[in-house]
């Protein structure tokens, strides 16, 4: 390898289609970029991405992104790595407690990995941003201890969070994962400003409520009712909602007055039930965009949202009352732009 070549401080090979002659050298000679400060791979699974053991003596690397199942045993040697992204669910080895540095780590299948690695995430204490997937019942009570310590945490996003049917007194009993997380997690990071829950949990923990920077919610499957609603809408600084994919399974979603004070941004995207989408006066003072995709439901008080910018209806929405919809935006007295999606 030519020796200007191993004083590289950034490698990317994010754009590769297929494996070719440069990338395979790269990978041959991986260990010999001892200055790289980033490396992006190929973004996509065509790669079969299989990392030489020589990657713990990139000592200087900062940001590792790329398109893998399984993190090599050396990625725990990159004491200076602030940024691992995965676009696919990864399996991490144990030792992952030694990149003190991290800030942001994404994304960790918990099922797959190390038994070692819930415990040790907690030792991440410069962690601002984690996304973990695929957690049972099991990792529950762990990993709510080891978040309960990330105290710079500031993005918590949790994808497939299983429901399990458990045996007690040789009764069968289903266990929701908002429960467990209500039981074993009392003192989450308090700065945190943004959330995503994938997975039947019901309800929401309680602790929610608490988050008083929070900014962003994002809730995928969770089947909420309208206790849900509620604990979000009393977040005094929530900026952004989005309830996709049966968030919510109630019939009729009310948003009521004096409520969410400083929302400005609603997406209501795929809510199988949903039938009647109502915002009572007074409520949602600051909201300026409102999206509905994949929806079937009658809307009502779009005239009581005072700063309206914009509603965006998908092809995939039927409004019962679009003709209303309409009069009431035209009468409104922002003048919302009305978007119809094909």
């Amino acid at each position: 390898m030519k020796k200007e070549l191993k004083l590289l401080k950034v490698l990317d090979l994010s754009n590769l289609t297929r494996p070719s002659g440069y990338f395979k050298q790269a990978m041959r000679h991986l260990g010999q970029f001892e200055h790289l400060k980033y490396i992006s791979f190929p973004r996509n699974n065509d790669f079969n991405l299989d990392l030489p053991k020589s990657i713990r003596k990139l000592r200087d690397l900062q940001i590792f992104d790329a398109c893998m199942t399984t993190a090599p045993n050396g990625i725990t040697k990159l004491q200076r790595l602030r940024h691992f992204y995965s676009y696919n669910y990864v399996a991490m080895p144990k030792g992952i407690g030694n990149l003190k540095a991290l800030q942001v780590l994404k994304w960790i299948d918990i099922e797959r990995s190390h038994p070692r690695v819930v415990k040790e995430l907690g030792q991440l204490r410069q962690l601002r941003k984690l996304g973990v997937a695929n957690l049972r019942i099991k990792h529950y009570k762990e990993l709510s201890e080891s978040i309960s310590q990330l105290s710079s945490l500031r993005s918590l996003i949790i994808r497939k969070l299983h429901n399990e049917v458990r045996r007690f007194e040789s009764e069968y009993y289903q266990e929701a994962p908002a429960d467990f997380l209500d039981s074993v997690m009392s003192s989450p990071p308090e700065h945190l400003r943004s959330i995503e829950f994938q997975g039947v949990i019901g309800k929401l923990p309680a602790w929610v409520s608490s988050l008083s920077y929070l900014a962003k919610v994002t809730l995928w499957d969770a089947r909420l009712n309208d206790d849900g609603i509620v604990v979000l809408q009393e977040l005094p600084n929530l900026l952004l909602l989005r309830l996709r994919t049966n968030a919510y399974v109630g019939v009729k979603l009310i948003f009521r007055s004096v409520k969410f004070p400083k929302l400005k941004e609603l997406f209501v995207y795929n809510l199988e039930n949903l039938g009647e989408l109502l915002f009572e006066e007074g409520t949602l003072p600051e909201l300026q965009t409102l999206k509905i995709s994949y929806c079937n439901c009658y809307i009502s008080g779009i005239q009581y949202l005072p700063k309206l910018k914009k509603l965006t209806l998908d092809s995939s929405v039927f409004v019962e009352n679009l003709d209303e919809v309409q009069k009431q935006l035209e009468k409104h007295p922002n003048h919302p732009a009305l978007e119809l999606r094909s």
